[in-house]
């Protein structure tokens, strides 16, 4: 078994220092947005430091704006790449 370095709680203990419900920090667990979790069958090992450093992202949808700036960098992302070959 891999040895656990650093402090971690569980799900009801981040939730608490978070002042979150339970059932969020284990959806932020599942979809990665806690770096360093580990899984033991249903429960979550949180790193103390994850939760200290997590922010949350921008609420609602993207603005026009925001979808084109996207776009135009994958873009120019494959036209560096066409130009390396």
């Amino acid at each position: 078994m891999e040895e656990l370095h650093g402090v971690y709680v569980s799900t009801v203990e981040a939730a608490a220092m978070m002042s979150r419900h339970e059932a969020f920090i284990t959806h932020l667990c599942s979809h990665g947005k806690l770096a360093g979790v580990k899984k033991f069958g249903k429960s979550w090992l949180i790193p103390i430091d994850s939760i200290r450093n997590y922010t949350p992202g921008k609420r609602g949808p993207r603005t026009k704006k925001e979808r084109m700036s996207d776009e135009l960098a994958g873009i120019r992302a494959e036209i560096a790449a066409a130009r390396e070959e």
